[in-house]
């Protein structure tokens, strides 16, 4: 049974040479034999010890041999209560027949030599003994086969109150017996003065005792060639009940950067699984998403870079094509140099657009007044608003304030506001807002100006993205600010939205932690 058992949870089966010389060793083995031979087994075809499938067959074989070892336990136990409690009833029970037989009847009567000689039935697996001596210690009567090795000591003196006291002896040679001793006054023959006598009965439990052995043996026996089962039955359900979890190893394996399209599929997986699945098909969606966006970001830069160069590139060429006047070499000149400030500040964008993505990029937090931060912005925009005939408009709840980079809220809002007034006609108004809003603050850049269409609301704050891209570069736009808002505002732990109407206006919302 153990090699059935050892041989249930290999990968792989030797030759069968190999097996039948490993037979011929097994001959004789016991059961120390065996258990090598199943750990040697083991080593050669290995178990990985951090292997699922052998860790919840330990614990099934574990749980299923405490059952078994408490079930076991109590039957034992049951038997062998119920065995000595039907011994210690014979062993008193001869104890009173024959003290209350010698009250009326002498030692040498027949009806007491018939209850020292009675013999229990011939199935009965046990004999009861009894011997009666007088005040000396001689014999006065006793059953045949009455041990001698049970003297004086093997029996107890009866208690306070008289009452037997029942002792358990176990003599050489496996033997075992349940004693009894009980001092009373009998006549030895007819007519006879009452003398003291000793009436000692011995119960014979060796026979009772090999059955509970062999019944301890046959136990453990059973008990381990069900460990040994359920080890082995365990492995094989742990190993089938993890198919599936191989099967989404493969194919999660054979996803690579060109497949990050893919998905795991989740339709015949058990409800365990399931939630594992969707958590990895959720990353992918993520990856693919982060991987898509990298892609378009090299492609963006690569066309605004090229728009510059091409620029830079074109106009020194021209000037250097022919002989000019130093007027027009510095006409080229300064040419040059506004398409390499363009590139500068291009760059410089997109460097702090990359800091500002780190999310343990360090924040110089102070708590900042809403209303007094607005005020300030709309002081500065305030020139750049009468220019544009744009009315500028600072509406603040009293007494707000948050936790805030003071540079980077500065630079956010300026995007916003510059925005907003580049966007909007001459007689409109750009308002600034700011309220409570779940539990932290909500601060607001709302214009009257074109609108956006919803088409281009989803992608308003990727780089690069621009809803009118010719009026954009006309502005001298990077199509960064935007980008770089939201970076600002998720680096304090907050989130932006915006709301559009074409021909209406355009409301940017941000949501800051108070």
């Amino acid at each position: 049974m153990q090699s059935d058992s050892t041989e249930a949870v290999v990968a792989s089966r030797p030759s069968p040479r190999t097996q039948a010389g490993e037979g011929r060793k097994r001959q004789g083995m016991g059961l120390l034999g065996w258990t090598d031979f199943a750990l040697r087994r083991l080593r050669q075809y290995g178990l990985p010890p951090r292997s699922l499938a052998a860790w919840m067959a330990g614990a099934f074989s574990l749980t299923l041999a405490l059952i078994l070892l408490a079930a076991s336990s109590w039957v034992y136990w049951g038997l062998s209560a119920r065995m000595m409690q039907e011994d210690r009833e014979s062993v008193l029970r001869k104890l009173d027949t024959v003290a209350a037989l010698l009250q009326t009847h002498p030692v040498q009567s027949d009806e007491v030599g018939q209850e020292a000689y009675l013999k229990l039935p011939p199935d009965a697996p046990r004999d009861l003994y009894l011997r009666l001596l007088d005040a000396r210690g001689a014999v006065l009567l006793q059953t045949p086969g009455f041990s001698r090795a049970l003297n004086e000591a093997a029996f107890l003196t009866p208690g306070v109150e008289g009452a037997p006291r029942l002792h358990e002896v176990h003599l050489p040679h496996d033997q075992h017996y349940l004693t009894a001793l009980l001092p009373l006054t009998a006549r030895v023959a007819a007519g006879a003065a009452l003398v003291p006598m000793r009436l000692e009965v011995a119960l014979n439990r060796t026979a009772e005792s090999r059955i509970l052995a062999d019944y301890r043996l046959r136990l453990s026996a059973v008990l381990l060639a069900a460990i040994l089962a359920a080890a082995a039955a365990g492995y094989g359900i742990a190993w089938r009940g993890l198919r599936p979890l191989r099967h989404m190893a493969d194919s999660a394996r054979g996803i690579g950067a060109q497949d990050l399209h893919k998905r795991l599929d989740t339709q015949r997986l058990p409800a365990e699984l399931q939630t594992l699945a969707l958590a990895f098909n959720a990353t992918l969606q993520r990856l693919e998403e982060s991987f898509g966006r990298i892609s378009q970001f090299s492609a963006d830069m690569a066309h605004e870079l090229r728009t510059p160069i091409t620029n830079l590139w074109g106009g020194l060429e021209v000037a250097l094509g022919r002989p000019r006047e130093p007027g027009e070499y510095r006409e080229a000149l300064e040419s040059a140099v506004e398409e390499c400030e363009r590139l500068s500040q291009m760059i410089q964008t997109l460097l702090f657009l990359a800091q500002t993505e780190h999310p343990d990029a360090a924040l110089r937090l102070e708590r900042l007044d809403v209303a007094q931060e607005l005020r300030t912005l709309a002081d500065f925009f305030e020139a750049t608003a009468a220019e544009a005939e744009v009315h500028l408009y600072v509406r603040v709840t009293p007494q707000l304030a948050f936790q805030a980079d003071r540079m980077l809220l500065q630079r956010a809002m300026g995007n916003l506001i510059g925005n907003a007034l580049a966007h909007t006609p001459r007689g409109g108004a750009v308002t600034l807002s700011a309220h409570p809003h779940s539990g932290g603050i909500r601060i607001e850049v709302a214009d009257t100006g074109c609108g956006i269409a919803a088409e281009h609301l989803p992608y308003l704050f990727d780089r690069f993205y621009r809803a009118d891209a010719a009026r954009s570069r006309s502005r001298g736009g990077l199509g960064l600010g935007l980008a770089l808002v939201r970076n600002i505002v998720r680096l304090h732990g907050g989130e932006v939205s915006v709301e559009s109407i074409p021909n209406h206006g355009t409301r940017m919302m941000l949501d800051w932690p108070a």
